[in-house]
């Protein structure tokens, strides 16, 4: 054996070495002079960048760019250029693609930088005719510019792209069109962002490599450019894993891109590496998934394309530096190699790439079994997944998943586990995952307990990038933690204030979720009345849009919508319960019957993380409230015993992923005369420290509280300094106290050296809370009380409650549209406060203004910001401070700009009069203002 053995790695040394022969001899073009050359000359075409190059017949084609330019047409037999019709109006970033005898030009931009706006529908160009035609409308939610574009089976395919200019929204999307139809059909989304690309077809296959992800929102024009490379099988109809094979040697964007036997060849391009545009030319090899140089550029450009005709490769025009000059008039080509044969793969590294803040979702094959096997799957099961990089290791839970895709399936049973892991660090990580069965294992943290149950996939590596996510979406951001009484973003200095919605309560007790209904109905005071018909929130189906996501066939879709709508107006938390049997729901919980509390659905969970997930993308917080105060002693009597630890497990181990996400210990917490049967205080910290101990991310853990004192203080009085609980989620009944109760809070807890993270989620009355726009349009108490009075009292953020007795209720709310003047006006007060002030750094010192009813928080000596409920005869006293200070206006009904004032200049030293702003106004239109106070 031993010799058989020696001979056997012999071989593989030789057969290695000979294909190492055959690859270098086969990447060489035999003439000694293979590079590319500047061709001489007829006539020149008109220099621009940001164009679209084609080869139509023997012809290549130079459209668009910056500007209204002609259709420059050179013809590769005469070597000459001509001059042809315009385009109808400025095209750029686009990837124009030959169908029959017109050309496409589709998911284009037009107009000045950096405020393009995306084509409405795309445009065909007939060589022939030299004219152009407007053609289909592109769905208004799939627009962008900068994408790839390529023709494959009939179809035309774009792929990534940017919405908004070059000031943000660069997208992962992936379309079908059919330019006979003009349907447009929406495909996955590929795993990486991008734009200012080139796609290329090879083999039934979709490849995209380079590019960036444009952001001059937050000054990185280019600096975020593309690590590795996508590809969509056509066949499959899925993208591939992102390997480490597909890393470009050279990143770059406003690249070429072209498909030449088995090689992707990706040439030219701008990044911040270099002032001049790239020279380099790589190519990828499909078969040994191997890069290679080819010989390079004679000078670098970006913004124009590639096109073979005969036996060559040509790129003209383009930019030679980055940026927009100076744009060129030369045209070059490049003999190609002959033809190679399939090379065999040999040592492939395909280490499978995610991102920074994703989630990682691994797949297990382990036992057969089902949700109502007499083995219970969710008790006597434990799936355990280590996962470490270089600095730090992360024991996470995982949980079963039926046949791994429940939610379109509804499947009961099957022989899949999962995992959902989001890593906070870039680099290299490893996972070992173990499955264990014994009785009630799934509640013990021995991970040597049980007995092991062999599953497939068990170990292996990956790699994680650096995030291509922006806007909104968590995933640009990173995960929200408590620090110091507000929220703050994980790994970086950004703070981050909540104004939500907190009704209604049973979000989930939604018609399109599985096994979902209402057990019983109810009218009894104290609470909104329900029937039998739970909610479908189908005045929001119009704001689902193309590319959202649904399940089972389209269902989904409303409420998809309404968090669509709710984002667009500034929204980003979202209140519901996940448990209201013998609530006032009874309409929500997480198992696959409402009378079993060890067995879960898994169909209805798996539907929930769908949810879950758009919410996050569209920056909408999960405030998971675990339950209500008529049945906090469902559990164990109150305990945490086997039902809540399994309870919660299960929420953790299936949604704890999520970045921006809330813990709630349970709505009105505590007993109280129209609920005496309560949790008491031993009971409440045992569920803080459970999940907290439990919870691998640590996220925020508050308590909603009752609605006024003694009752509430009798319960937070035994609970302050606790270190377990991060904060108070409020209900406060009389909105004129919200903010001296707020301050109290904070006050005490900083007493006990435990800072709480307070926010005003339920304003009373109970009955009435934070009615339409129609009852109430413009909010003004909610505006001044409890909006402003918040914030500028410390809290870290509002959502608000609809109240139990009025239409669109905290039960039977259908649309949020009911409120729509309610969300500007939050989004007026969030907005100013993350634009304009250091709020973290500030503290409540209402006494400064001589104005009763009136806020100010500030920053002593630095920023003052005053709420002033009526423009009057208002000072501040700035006794004890120095210096001089600006004063600016803001509006809080309307928004807008920061405005002037009478007064422009205060003085320390003193009490100062303050003004007004400077804006027309009769008596009607006299309103509440806030003034902007700032050292100079």
């Amino acid at each position: 054996m031993i010799k058989e053995k020696k001979y056997f790695n012999l071989y593989i040394m030789l057969s290695s070495f000979l294909i190492l022969l055959v690859f270098s001899n086969c990447s060489t073009v035999k003439e000694s002079n293979w590079q590319w050359e500047t061709i001489s000359v007829k006539g020149e075409p008109t220099a621009r960048h940001e164009a679209g190059l084609v080869a139509y017949k023997d012809k290549i084609l130079l459209m668009g760019g910056r500007r209204i330019n002609p259709v420059d047409v050179f013809d590769t037999k005469t070597n000459t250029w001509e001059a042809k019709s315009p385009t109808p109006l400025e095209l750029h970033h686009f990837q124009p693609v030959v169908v029959g005898d017109a050309i496409y030009l589709i998911g284009a931009m037009t107009g000045k930088w950096p405020n393009e706006t995306p084509l409405d529908r795309v445009i065909i160009y007939y060589p022939e005719k030299d004219t152009f035609e407007y053609s289909h409308i592109i769905p208004e939610h799939r627009r962008r510019g900068g994408a790839g574009t390529v023709y494959y089976n009939n179809k035309i395919y774009l792929v990534g792209g940017i919405t908004n200019g070059h000031n943000d929204g660069y997208k992962a999307w992936l379309d079908e069109y059919d330019p006979k139809t003009g349907e447009w059909k929406v495909l996955p989304d590929a795993p990486d962002a991008r734009d200012h690309f080139q796609a290329v077809i090879s083999n039934d296959k979709l490849y995209v490599f380079a590019g960036r992800r444009t952001s001059k929102r937050t000054n990185q024009d280019m600096a975020l450019t593309a690590e590795y490379g996508n590809v969509y099988n056509f066949e499959d109809q899925k993208w591939e894993r992102v390997t480490k094979n597909l890393k470009i040697p050279t990143q770059r964007a406003g690249n070429a891109a072209f498909s030449w036997n088995n090689e992707i060849v990706i040439g030219g391009g701008e990044s911040m590496a270099q002032n001049s545009a790239h020279k380099e030319v790589e190519a990828y090899n499909i078969e040994t998934k191997t890069w290679r140089n080819w010989p390079f550029l004679e000078k670098g450009r970006h913004g124009s394309g590639f096109v073979i005709v005969g036996d060559y490769v040509y790129t003209a025009s383009g930019c030679a530096n980055r940026g927009g000059e100076p744009e060129l008039k030369t045209i070059e080509r490049l003999k190609l190699p002959s033809k190679n044969s399939n090379l065999s793969i040999q040592n492939i590294d395909s280490t499978t790439v995610y991102k920074k803040w994703h989630t990682v979702e691994l797949s297990f094959v382990g036992p057969e079994t089902s949700e109502s096997a007499k083995d219970n799957p969710f008790l006597n099961y434990r799936l355990i997944v280590e996962f470490k990089n270089e600095n730090k290791k992360y024991i996470i839970r995982g949980f079963y998943a039926a046949d791994g895709n429940s939610s379109e399936t509804s499947a009961k049973s099957g022989n899949i586990w999962k995992v959902r892991f989001s890593p906070d660090k870039i680099g290299k990580w490893t996972y070992n995952a173990t499955l264990h069965r014994d009785n009630n294992i799934a509640l013990d943290d021995d991970i040597n307990k049980g007995t092991l149950i062999p599953i497939e996939n068990s170990q292996g590596k990956f790699i994680v990038s650096q995030s291509d996510k922006d806007g909104i979406d968590f995933r640009a951001h990173g995960q929200l933690k408590a620090h110091n009484g507000y929220y703050k973003f994980k790994d970086s200095n950004a703070y981050w204030l909540k104004g939500g919605t907190n009704s209604p309560e049973n979000l989930l007790g939604y018609a399109d979720f599985d096994d979902t209904y209402r057990m019983e109905s109810s009218v009894r005071e104290g609470e909104a009345s329900t029937d039998n018909e739970i909610h479908t929130y189908k005045a929001h189906l119009k704001d689902w849009n193309i590319g959202d996501p649904t399940w089972k066939n389209g269902k989904g879709k409303s409420l998809i919508g309404a968090l669509n709508y709710l984002a667009s107006k500034g929204v980003n938390s979202s209140y519901f319960l996940t448990l209201n049997i013998l609530g006032d729901g009874k309409d929500v919980w997480p198992y696959h019957s409402p009378d079993d509390f060890t067995r879960f659905d898994v169909s209805k969970l798996e539907q929930w993380e769908i949810v879950f997930k758009h919410m996050q993308k569209k920056g909408i917080m999960l405030h998971l409230v675990l339950q209500e105060t008529e049945n906090e002693t469902m559990l164990d009597n109150g305990d945490t015993g086997t039902m809540r630890q399994l309870y919660f497990r299960e929420l953790i181990a299936r949604f704890g992923h999520h970045l921006a996400l809330t813990w709630n210990l349970g709505e009105e917490n505590g007993p109280a005369s129209w609920s005496p049967i309560g949790q008491n205080d031993k009971q409440r910290k045992a569920m803080a420290k459970f999940i907290k101990n439990t919870d691998p991310y640590k996220h925020p853990i508050l308590l909603h509280t009752h609605s006024h004192d003694p009752l509430r203080s009798k319960i937070l009085d035994s609970i302050l300094g606790y270190k377990y609980l991060d904060g108070l989620s409020l209900q406060q009944e009389e909105r004129k106290l919200v903010g001296s109760v707020i301050d109290t809070w904070k006050s005490t807890s900083k007493e006990k050296n435990h800072n709480w993270l307070i926010t005003m989620d339920e304003i009373g009355k109970w009955h009435t809370g934070a009615l339409p726009d129609a009852e109430d349009p413009n909010h003004d108490t909610l505006r001044q009380y409890v909006l402003w009075g918040t914030l500028l009292s410390g809290g870290a953020g509002v959502e608000w409650y609809f109240g139990a007795k009025h239409p669109h209720n905290d039960l039977n709310s259908e649309d949020w549209r009911e409120r729509n003047n309610l969300w500007e006006i939050t989004y007026n007060a969030i907005n100013f406060f993350q634009k304009e002030v250091p709020y973290w750094q500030m503290e409540p010192e209402h006494t400064l203004v001589n104005t009763s009813n009136a806020y100010c928080l500030r920053k002593k000596g630095e920023v003052y910001v005053l709420y002033l409920p009526e423009l009057k005869e208002n000072t501040i006293d700035l006794t004890n401070e120095e210096g001089e200070f600006s004063i600016q206006w803001y509006n809080p009904l309307k928004g807008g700009e920061l405005q002037l004032g009478s007064i422009k200049t205060l003085k320390g030293g003193k009490i100062n009069k303050i003004g007004v702003p400077l804006i027309k106004h009769s008596k009607s239109d006299i309103t509440d203002w806030v003034c902007l106070i700032k050292k100079k």
